[in-house]
C-alpha cells in the first residue's frame, strides 16, 4: 500500500469530537468529489465517487450517522484502467436535497467553502480532511515532499487555497490537463497539513523519513569533505616533494638551513604524512603552523631557483 493510501486509511479511522466536524468532513468530500444531476420532475441525484474503498465506506458511514440516510453503493470496474474499481455512493430525491442543504452546498451557485459548516476551527480542519480524502494525495517522503488536491472547479480551488492560508500555509495553484491543481511542497508545510487533517501517524512517518535523510546527507557531506581534505593534502605533499627534490638537485641538501634540512628530509621520507605528523617527528617537535611555514619557505626557494 502506498504512503498516500495509508494516510487515507488512517484518516478514515479518525473520530472527530463532535457531530459538526463529521458534517464538515462530509461537506468537504461532497464539495470535491460529488456531482448532482437533475432528473425528470426536478428530482436531484447526488453521486459521490472515489477510487478508495476505505473512503467509500467512510462516506457511507457519514451519510448514515449524520443524516440517517442509507445510500446506494455501486462498484464499477474499468477494463481500460487495468481492472481498477471506482465506488459510488448515490442518494436521490428529498434525501439528496436534505444532505446538500445540510452540508451548505448549492451546485447551481458559485462554488466555494460553505461558511455554515466551517465556522469553527475544528470544522475547518475537518472540511480539509474531507477534501483530501476525496481528491488529495501525498508523495512518499522517501522520494520527495509533495501534497496535492486535484480539483475540477477553479472557484473551489481558489476558495480552498484561502482556507488553507488561514492555517498559515501557502498552497500553490497549477493545472494538469483539464483539472486544477492545488499543492504544497516542503517537509514542514506538509507535516503541518497532515496534522490539520489528523493524520499523526503519517506525520510521524514523514518526520522520521526526513531525519533519516538528513542523517544520510550529513554523513555524505562529511565523507565528501574528508575526501576533499585528503585529496588536498596529497596534492600539497606531492608539490612539496617536487620542490624539495629540485632544490636539493640544484644546490644540495647542505645548502639548506638545519631546520629546513630536517623538514625536507622528513617530507621526502614520509610523503604520505600530514604536516601535523611531520611536526611531531621533528626534534624538538614543531606545530602544524611551524611545519607549514617551513614548507612554504622551501617552495619559495624552489620557485626562485626556477626563475
Amino acid at each position: 500500500m502506498s504512503y498516500s493510501s495509508e494516510t487515507k486509511e488512517e484518516l478514515c479511522r479518525f473520530e472527530p469530537d463532535s457531530v459538526c466536524c463529521l458534517l464538515a468532513e462530509l461537506s468537504g468530500i461532497i464539495s470535491a468529489a460529488g456531482s448532482v444531476v437533475i432528473r425528470s420532475g426536478g428530482e436531484k441525484r447526488l453521486s459521490i465517487e472515489t477510487e478508495n474503498s476505505a473512503v467509500a465506506r467512510r462516506v457511507f458511514r457519514l451519510l448514515r450517522d449524520v443524516f440517517e440516510v442509507t445510500p446506494e453503493l455501486v462498484t464499477l470496474r474499468h477494463a481500460r484502467l487495468g481492472g481498477r474499481s471506482t465506488f459510488r455512493c448515490i442518494i436521490s430525491g428529498d434525501e439528496a436535497s436534505f444532505v446538500l442543504e445540510g452540508c451548505g452546498i448549492d451546485y447551481f451557485q458559485r462554488r466555494g467553502v460553505p461558511r455554515e459548516v466551517t465556522a469553527r476551527k475544528c470544522c475547518r480542519m475537518s472540511f480539509l480532511r474531507g477534501v483530501f480524502l476525496a481528491c488529495g494525495s501525498v508523495t512518499d517522503p522517501e522520494r520527495e515532499y509533495h501534497l496535492e488536491f486535484v480539483l475540477g472547479d477553479e472557484a473551489f480551488a481558489v476558495a480552498l487555497q484561502k482556507l488553507i492560508a488561514r492555517f498559515g500555509l501557502t498552497a500553490s495553484l497549477g493545472q494538469r490537463r483539464q483539472m486544477k491543481l492545488l499543492y504544497l511542497k516542503g517537509q514542514s508545510a506538509i507535516s503541518d497539513m497532515l496534522s490539520i487533517f489528523g493524520a499523526n501517524t503519517a506525520r510521524f512517518a514523514m518526520e522520521d523519513a526526513y531525519i533519516r535523510k538528513e542523517l544520510r546527507n550529513n554523513a555524505n557531506r562529511a565523507v565528501n569533505c574528508d575526501s576533499a581534505n585528503v585529496q588536498r593534502a596529497v596534492t600539497a605533499a606531492a608539490r612539496q616533494t617536487q620542490a624539495i627534490e629540485r632544490l636539493i638537485a640544484a644546490k644540495g641538501e647542505d645548502s639548506l638551513p638545519p631546520q629546513l634540512q630536517e623538514t625536507a628530509r622528513l617530507r621526502l621520507q614520509h610523503p604520505e604524512m600530514s604536516l601535523e605528523e611531520l611536526g611531531m617527528m621533528c626534534d624538538p617537535p614543531v606545530g602544524k603552523s611551524g611545519v607549514n611555514h617551513r614548507m612554504r619557505r622551501l617552495e619559495q626557494m624552489a620557485a626562485e631557483l626556477d626563475k
